[in-house]
């Protein structure tokens, strides 16, 4: 068999490895996805990009997903499983464009597909593709976009897809500098004009994209960037916060890198092997362009390292490279061949370890599961439906699937994605959002859902409202049945609305609340 040959088999073998990774893990849409589901589906049927009819508020993060899913929605697909597959196929198209960065980056076929292979079996990384956010699909522009800076593409094709980088995640705004300035310093001589020349139409053409729409959002919604930054950041939180929130941040990035230890060490040891290697250098800061964002947040409340998990097919060309200067050593007797041994078993020990801590079933599914808590919303939601009136507000810490199920409801959104006020005037929860309490209650909402353990407590809302929730509303813990388990839900339903609303808690255990 040719070499050739021997390379197609194994290239076939690890396109087969995702679809095998997959049957062994427990596939989870995140309740924030619901929320981009509704903006979808609301655009798709001409109510415009809004959560609530009426209510001009960006709650979405990545622009370029929601309209995608809206595509969806208009040729009456079901959005949810449709989410999953679209995030599965980019996060495919990403690790393609892995290998073909690998081999730009000078690495051989071998060592491309091995990196690759290590990716394509990581369950945190398929986990993050198909939670029903833009992961997979962030995932492949970067790497794309990565590749083309590298392979020196036409500077307004990259500049496009800067646009739409940033379209996807504002935060991403921050690679362009790292681009321009790779662009610009990678040539010397008398290609240096050429390459200047080709930065600038990067800088234009990205501009333009980035330009319009931010023009368009101001136009829309009256503010530059999406609503739900506005909610999450800590950037208009205080100094005392934005430095309290460094730990955490910094802490989110260890743990990430630990676990990952095979990609983080591999991009490392290539450094060491080429350290004047500028497209190395220009890769690892594609990925460090991030960490502002990682650091300033405090990190993310979403499973599995969602911010910095999507730059994995950047770190595995990276890895492709160490592994190509280390199969070359291999070659070589004597103490070339010691220190690849030393590397390619510390990179085996490392992916064993990376490996055996990702979230694997012991029996082949596939199977699709909600987060208990994401449960118990739509559990209460199911229940409240047919008791709300046209009217009605309900308001829930974690809006997603319950205003997925309540799609003719208005929903209030007490940490501020959805809406303005919070975002803006709100109690900072680190990077689950904002709440202003009296505004809480001045919106009035007909019921608020809540669970044990979040991050807006009654004591909050009755310290912050100053006691007119406790005064205008009836509260209970309520303990519904599995998958709920083992959370238990508060809800609030207002007085003058008592008689309507209360038989949706009837044959449930409940107990009514008590804030001391």
């Amino acid at each position: 068999m040719t070499d050739r040959r021997k390379l197609r088999l194994l290239g076939a073998s690890v396109a087969a490895l995702p679809l095998l990774t997959l049957l062994f893990l427990p596939i989870r849409t995140i309740d924030d996805a619901f929320i981009t589901f509704r903006y979808a589906r609301n655009l798709a049927h001409g109510d415009g990009l809004v959560f609530n009819l009426g209510e001009r508020v960006e709650g979405v993060t990545s622009l370029s997903w929601t309209l995608l899913l809206a595509a969806v929605e208009t040729l009456r697909l079901p959005v949810e499983p449709a989410a999953f597959a679209l995030g599965v196929a980019f996060a495919l198209l990403a690790l393609r464009e892995s290998h073909l960065l690998g081999r730009a980056l000078g690495a051989s076929a071998g060592a491309c597909l091995a990196a690759v292979a290590l990716v394509a079996v990581h369950g945190r990384f398929w986990l993050v593709a198909g939670n029903g956010l833009e992961g997979g699909l962030f995932a492949y522009l970067v790497v794309l976009v990565a590749r083309k800076t590298v392979e020196g593409a036409d500077g307004r094709l990259i500049g496009v897809l800067l646009g739409l980088l940033f379209m996807t995640r504002p935060e991403s705004l921050l690679i362009t500098p790292v681009v321009l300035g790779y662009q610009a310093l990678a040539n010397g001589g008398a290609e240096r004009a050429g390459a200047r020349r080709r930065a600038a139409l990067t800088a234009a053409a990205a501009l333009a994209v980035v330009g319009a729409v931010t023009l368009w959002r101001l136009a829309c919604y009256g503010a530059p960037l999406p609503n739900s930054l506005a909610a999450k950041s800590a950037l208009s939180a205080g100094l005392d916060t934005l430095l309290a929130n460094l730990g955490p941040g910094l802490l989110y990035a260890v743990r990430f890198e630990i676990a990952h230890a095979p990609l983080i060490l591999g991009a490392a040891i290539a450094l060491i092997l080429a350290p004047k290697a500028k497209a190395l250098w220009f890769c690892l800061l594609v990925v460090a362009a991030e960490l502002p964002a990682v650091l300033v947040n405090g990190g993310d409340w979403m499973p599995h390292y969602r911010l910095l998990t999507v730059f994995a097919p950047v770190l595995a060309a990276l890895l492709a490279v160490c592994l190509s200067r280390s199969f070359e050593d291999w070659d070589t007797p004597g103490s070339a061949r010691r220190r690849s041994a030393w590397v390619l078993g510390l990179l085996t020990a490392s992916a064993v370890f990376m490996l055996s801590r990702s979230p694997w079933e012991a029996t082949p599914g596939p199977r699709f599961t909600l987060h208990p808590i994401t449960s118990c919303y739509q559990f209460m939601a199911t229940r409240l439906k047919p008791h709300l009136a046209t009217d009605d507000i309900a308001a829930a810490e974690a809006v997603g699937l319950f205003g997925w199920i309540l799609d003719e409801t208005t929903i209030h959104d007490p940490l501020g994605l959805t809406s303005h006020h919070h975002a803006r005037h709100g109690e900072y929860h680190l990077n689950w959002g904002k709440t202003d309490y009296d505004h809480l209650h001045q919106v009035r909402p007909a019921v608020l859902v809540l669970h044990e353990g979040s991050v807006v407590t009654p004591e909050k809302i009755d310290h912050g409202a100053g006691g007119r929730f406790a005064r205008d509303y009836s509260a209970w813990f309520v303990s519904p049945p599995p998958p709920c388990a083992p959370y238990r839900l508060i809800v609030y339903i207002d007085n003058d609305r008592l008689d309507r609303l209360r038989p949706a808690l009837g044959g449930l255990e409940v107990e009514p609340l008590a804030v001391e």
